[in-house]
């Protein structure tokens, strides 16, 4: 499976559950301790994995945090990975999020207004469109063209 991008709620299937709030959504989420897991902490809120309620954040004289200190965007990348049966809106993830979109390969998002930019490896697994990607800039070129 590949990472589905809706760009109109209307397009997502009805068979696919719709999440808008990802903070409410992720209180039923456990961090996994993975490769992916680990990039997502630590590229956007300079955490790491404690255990599947916690993390250390960047202050490590606080000790280990609930996971529901974490940032919305990170809880929205934790939930597509976690729940790839379920589609997660993305319109509250910033740019420090959406650069690391090419490490999810499974779920699907809701992105209504895809902007972005290559910053890293072009290789990703994408379907938007009906058009399936494995580069990232031939994905960032249609995106640009046609949306």
């Amino acid at each position: 499976m590949s990472l589905i991008i809706y760009t109109n709620r209307k397009d997502i299937p009805s068979d696919v559950r719709y999440i808008h709030s990802n903070d409410t959504f992720f209180n039923s989420v456990s961090l996994k301790n993975s490769a992916t897991t680990e990039k997502i902490l630590k590229d956007i809120d300079k955490a790491q994995y404690n255990s599947p309620i916690t993390f250390i954040g960047r202050d490590m004289q606080l000790g280990a945090l609930n996971k529901n200190n974490l940032s919305t965007g990170c809880k929205t990348l934790l939930n597509i990975i976690s729940n790839p049966d379920k589609c997660f809106n993305i319109i509250e993830c910033g740019k420090n999020v959406l650069r690391l979109l090419p490490l999810i390969t499974t779920g699907h998002i809701l992105w209504e207004y895809p902007v972005l930019h290559l910053i890293g490896t072009s290789e990703c697994d994408i379907i938007i469109d009906n058009k399936h990607f494995i580069d990232f800039k031939q994905f960032l070129s249609y995106v640009m063209d046609n949306h």
